[in-house]
């Protein structure tokens, strides 16, 4: 709640600096060249930029990132003439403040449902007024082109798709099998999890499933899954308190309220599953590393499943992680985020991403290259679950423009209060769309 707020005091401000004209002045020096050719680097004198990365402030991914960052600056960086400094922003607060205060701010690890507000008030420019048609045209092929459209906002992208995952069911192995589960046979729809969450707490006192309703992104996939939207196709309006979208939390509430339900926030509940002590948990494969290391430890088998399904209708995964925003200031360093852009997001960049911190690798055909990861996908086969649901994916909500982090605020406020309270989850999710909406005018 607390970072709810002060993102809430965040957008506030920006609306009214926005108001006072204040704004404009502060991200007026973004790059003021509409030429896309990019010019020559020095490698005798290089070009620094910045990259703004929540990654680095993450225990579990501050590793990889700085291997990657160091891979590039090795490769890459030293024979083009670039060198990237990496600034922490764990709270993706660090660069909006920075660009206020008129400080260059290159590169941004950027979460999808403010990009919006990013491209407005921010200075972030869509990659196709920055890079040559051509060279971005021959870079994006081979990506998962679901993945593509990811940071696509009025027909050009303003975020390429960098760290990113579909929310799949990880599964205790020993749990299951002490409440005669099969982990080889996971549950498939939502009432399959209470079933199973039930049998696991009857036969070993343990919580059988977690979800928690602060997580800030599986809801949408929720939502998706049953029929339900969350804003109309051209996000003017919010459609949540719809009948399939109740439908979504009337169950989810159920199983929470069932005893087999772990109770806690995001920083609680990964921690009781890599205790060994709850069976099933929805998260991002982000975690993977952690809980592979956790299982090991703990002497239990980690096993997965895609994410389940309201009765018959198919499920629909929405990604989590990141896209890469970007706002060069210079013709010098508009080359020099290409070249690093181009490296995080080619073949050696993502299968750092993948095997050191856990992401997808968006060009999906790595996983079948013995180059690169065909030999750690056959080692981790909870990825092939991950790349399957990549064929179907919706893109996770952006919240439009100046009103993102109020709207986006009120929906997760309203998720957390119909599903962990006695609130009655009609009147919370109708009074939240109402609000929204009131917002969005």
């Amino acid at each position: 709640m607390k970072k709810i707020s002060i993102f809430l005091t965040f957008g506030l401000l920006l609306l009214f600096l926005a108001g006072c004209g204040i704004w404009g002045q502060q991200t007026s020096t973004a790059s003021e060249s509409t030429s896309t050719d990019l010019v020559e680097l020095d490698p005798d004198n290089p070009t620094p930029i910045n990259f703004y990365t929540y990654s680095l402030a993450i225990p579990s991914m501050k590793d990889g990132m700085e291997q990657l960052i160091q891979d590039f600056n090795d490769t890459v960086g030293k024979e083009k003439g670039v060198i990237v400094e990496a600034v922490a922003d764990p709270n993706f607060q660090q660069y909006q403040a920075d660009i206020t205060a008129g400080k260059e701010v290159d590169v941004v690890q950027h979460v999808f449902g403010t990009l919006d507000a990013s491209r407005m008030n921010l200075g972030f420019e869509a990659y196709e007024d920055v890079f040559p048609e051509e060279e971005l045209n021959a870079h994006l092929e081979g990506i998962s082109e679901n993945a593509l459209q990811l940071g696509v906002i009025d027909e050009k992208m303003y975020g390429l798709a960098f760290t990113f995952s579909t929310p799949i069911v990880f599964i205790n192995g020993g749990l299951f099998e002490e409440a005669g589960l099969d982990p080889n046979d996971p549950p498939e729809t939502w009432a399959d999890i209470k079933d199973y969450a039930l049998q696991i707490k009857e036969a070993t006192g343990k919580d059988g499933f977690g979800l928690e309703p602060d997580n800030g992104w599986v809801t949408d996939s929720v939502f998706f899954s049953n029929g339900a939207d969350i804003l109309t196709e051209d996000r003017s309006e919010a459609v949540f308190a719809s009948e399939e979208g109740m439908e979504a939390m009337e169950t989810w509430k159920d199983i929470y309220n069932s005893g087999a339900h772990a109770i806690g926030s995001t920083s609680d509940v990964p921690e009781q599953f890599m205790a060994g002590n709850l069976g099933m948990y929805i998260t991002s494969t982000a975690m993977h590393s952690g809980f592979k290391a956790a299982s090991e430890a703990g002497g239990w088998d980690l096993y997965g499943a895609a994410l389940p399904q309201f009765g018959d209708k198919p499920s629909i995964p929405v990604n989590s992680g990141s896209v890469l925003a970007v706002r060069p200031e210079s013709p010098e360093k508009k080359a020099a985020t290409w070249e690093f852009i181009k490296y995080v997001t080619g073949p050696e960049g993502y299968t750092t991403i993948t095997e050191q911190i856990g992401y997808l690798p968006l060009r999906t055909g790595l996983a079948e290259d013995p180059d690169y990861l065909k030999d750690f996908v056959a080692e981790n086969p909870l990825y092939k679950i991950n790349l399957k649901q990549l064929e179907h994916i919706r893109p996770a909500t952006i919240w439009p423009g100046d009103s993102a982090t109020e709207t986006s605020a009120i929906f997760s406020d309203t998720i957390v209060e119909s599903i962990s309270t006695d609130a009655d989850v009609a009147e919370s999710l109708k009074n939240a769309e109402k609000a929204i909406n009131n917002a969005l005018e």
